[in-house]
């Protein structure tokens, strides 16, 4: 089935320009103006309209259990949703809890989407504790499919890992090919200055930034690139807020670390007042 776009906008790294974009079945064909349509090609008129592939959200929580509480969405709603604002494609944190069996955990998240996203999807398997069991059933789950591993700095005894444990989880990353997202905070920090915080009586939602302030941030990205240096794997930082914490990536990557990052819109636009 042939589908042809008609004058839409298009933006590429470098340039934006009004033009036609030609599908063949899941594949574009041919982006150029004035394209002639093929015979029987649904065609659609995306003047005055910007035109992207679909997009890839990578990260997503769909199915969350913590801390006694649970998403909202599900897989029906959460991918509707999604689609309707143009992602295609969602990649899942599948988030066990230590007490977890890693294989069991994966199979529950994925039978939460299977039969019921109306859109493509995967996971980062999530990696809370690292011993012999679970390796052998991580290098199972990335032979499944999943080529990303999940770890958390923080959350100690829920979902953070211990440094051996990470050194391990990125010596296995390098090994099988696949890309370690983190969570990177220092969680002796958090957890000192919030008690402190407490004692003090200042729990209002305005003491959340003193209770993890930008040195917290900075200094679990930090810590995670000594680790990544070290191993040689593949790191993606998740949801970091700071320039300081962007500057440990930055030195990082200058010293060949295989690291990237994403941030998120509020700490574009917001600070901590």
């Amino acid at each position: 089935m042939s589908l042809l776009i008609k004058n839409g906008e298009i933006v590429t790294a470098s340039e934006r320009y009004v033009a036609d974009i030609l599908c063949e079945g899941e594949t574009i064909a041919i982006v150029s103006p004035g394209i002639t349509p093929p015979k029987g090609a649904e065609v659609i008129d995306a003047t005055g309209k910007f035109v992207f592939p679909g997009f890839i959200d990578p990260h997503v929580h769909i199915y969350l259990p913590f801390m006694g509480t649970f998403s909202k969405d599900d897989y029906i709603t959460g991918s509707e949703a999604a689609l309707v604002g143009g992602t295609t494609t969602l990649i899942e944190m599948c988030c066990p809890s230590r007490k977890d069996d890693a294989l069991e955990s994966f199979e529950l998240w994925m039978s939460q989407a299977v039969g019921k996203s109306a859109c493509d999807f995967t996971f980062h398997m999530g990696v809370t504790k690292f011993d012999d069991k679970s390796e052998k059933q991580l290098r199972e789950i990335v032979k499944r499919g999943i080529s990303s591993f999940k770890i958390f700095l923080a959350y100690k005894g829920a979902f953070g890992v211990d440094d051996t444990e990470l050194y391990r989880t990125l010596k296995l990353a390098k090994e099988l090919g696949v890309i370690v997202t983190a969570h990177c905070e220092n969680e002796t920090l958090v957890s000192e200055r919030c008690k402190e915080l407490i004692a003090a009586g200042k729990t209002g939602p305005g003491f959340h930034e003193p209770s993890r302030p930008v040195q917290v941030e900075a200094e679990g990205v930090h810590h995670l690139m000594t680790f990544a240096e070290l191993t040689g794997a593949a790191t993606y930082i998740v949801h970091l807020s700071c320039k300081e914490a962007l500057d440990q990536a930055i030195a990082a990557r200058q010293r060949g670390v295989r690291v990237n990052v994403e941030t998120l819109i509020q700490y574009l636009t917001l600070d901590k007042t």
